[in-house]
């Protein structure tokens, strides 16, 4: 019999679920893993089932999503693994060792986010507070199949499912904190703003302490939910790795200078994303899901990540703006990571237009744009266009035209894809004694790149 099952509980998770099984696979590779789907809409249960997972449907509800898993499962121990978190390098191995102990029953790992704000390191402590009440489905329920049967599963409720699951079994049994830590995604938290989502949290969970009926705090929770960000802003980014990073660029001032140039530029737009207003939602749309981790801790983990498909750059930015429009997105602005004059007013204008117009654009001297917003999917307008070429803003407005559609123009801004780039750029920069503006270096020495 297998030692491990990890179940998985997910609904529209195709720009994790990759990620997650590959994590649990390079941990143990014959461990089962089992994918238990709610009904997505996206590619999660292609995907889980090209990565070899075992996928099955379940009712919508994240209790009822485990149960189904853990009836499935061949396993000894279960695992239940959010999809956007990831487990401990030798995870299973120390979990092996804890379980050899037959009074080990049950137990929870330490909490660890991919961002470092200061709430949320609050809340990594409190994860390691020895009362239940401050552990969830997050921490990695991990519990002996005979006993999670013993104890019924996960209750048929909307919120607070592992919660109450823990609060059964610490009756029963000692709840063990595993001294080791799994890595969860901000996003909820960044999405919604996280203070917002922390003391949101912290409310629900006192509510239903004292008693409070799930179902209306799972009303309540999806009200709030629905006033959370409409405005999505993707950062299309990629690793700083000397040689895989503006090639053009590179020609004229060397593989190393060129990951240097870029990664400037880069910080430039990341701290113009952090100095954005809650109310927009900001995402890394990297270029290469194997880096998005990376990239996240570069970024200072203050971002969600996505990861791009591959393909052109049509298919990119139609996967971008699909990505979010199914997130519910209302407004949805996707931008180059190339440009050291942008500002958070730049950001915040986009925005601004798509209240009144259909599509946004930012234009470059060479031709292209910087960026492009919408406030709904319209592929056909990356039909026929000659991309790397100086008549994309062209015949993009030509699209735009024979669609019918209203766009508004922003200004011009210099786009670093070649070595007269980078000295047009400096040029300007140093002739005009231009002063840095929040945004501009995140953290970075703005005379140094």
């Amino acid at each position: 019999m297998t030692l491990f099952s990890v179940i998985i509980p997910t609904l529209n998770e195709q720009s994790i679920i990759g990620q997650c099984i590959d994590g649990v696979r390079k941990l143990g590779p014959d461990v089962e893993i089992i994918v238990a789907d709610s009904g997505s809409t996206d590619s999660t249960t292609e995907i889980a089932r090209g990565r070899g997972a075992k996928v099955i449907s379940s009712s919508p509800g994240r209790g009822g999503q485990m149960n189904a898993g853990a009836a499935v499962a061949g396993g000894d121990i279960l695992v239940f693994l959010h999809a956007d978190t990831f487990l401990p390098e030798g995870a299973f191995a120390r979990l092996a060792a804890f379980f050899r102990d037959p009074q080990t029953e049950i137990g929870v790992f330490h909490l660890k986010f991919d961002s470092r704000h200061w709430l949320l390191k609050l809340l990594e402590r409190l994860s390691g507070v020895r009362p239940y009440w401050f552990r969830f489905g997050d921490s990695s329920i991990t519990v002996r199949r005979t006993v999670f049967m013993e104890l019924g599963g996960f209750p048929d409720q909307p919120l607070f499912e592992d919660l109450e699951f823990l609060r059964k079994a610490n009756r029963k049994t000692r709840v063990i904190l595993f001294p080791l830590y799994v890595t969860t995604s901000a996003r909820r938290f960044t999405h919604t703003g996280i203070c917002r989502q922390t003391f949101r949290n912290i409310l629900l969970t006192l509510h239903y302490l004292a008693g409070a009926a799930p179902k209306g705090l799972s009303l309540a929770y999806e009200r709030t939910s629905d006033r959370a960000s409409k405005c999505f802003l993707m950062m299309m980014v990629r690793y700083p790795e000397p040689g895989k990073v503006k090639s053009r660029l590179a020609s004229g001032v060397g593989e190393k200078s060129a990951a240097k140039i870029y990664r400037f530029c880069a910080e430039s737009l990341f701290g113009a994303a952090a100095a954005l207003p809650d109310a927009i939602a900001r995402y890394l749309y990297c270029a290469e899901a194997s880096d998005c981790g990376r990239i996240s801790s570069w970024a200072g983990g203050r971002f969600e990540s996505l990861a791009q498909p591959e393909g052109d750059l049509a298919v990119r930015l139609t996967a971008g703006f699909d990505m979010a429009f199914a997130k519910s997105a209302a407004m949805v602005v996707i931008i180059a990571s190339d440009i050291p004059d942008l500002r958070p007013r730049h950001i915040k204008t986009a925005f601004a237009a798509l209240e009144e117009k259909d599509v946004v654009l930012g234009p470059s001297p060479d031709g292209g744009f910087y960026l492009i917003g919408l406030k709904r999917s319209s592929p056909f307008l990356f039909k026929n266009i000659a991309w790397s070429s100086s008549s994309v803003l062209a015949q993009m407005q030509g699209n735009i035209r024979a669609a019918g559609l209203s766009v508004e123009i922003l200004p011009e801004l210099l786009d670093i894809d070649t070595l007269e780039d980078w000295i047009m750029w400096k040029a300007g920069r140093d002739g005009n004694n231009r002063q840095p503006e929040i945004g501009d270096t995140f953290g970075h020495d703005y005379a140094a790149a």
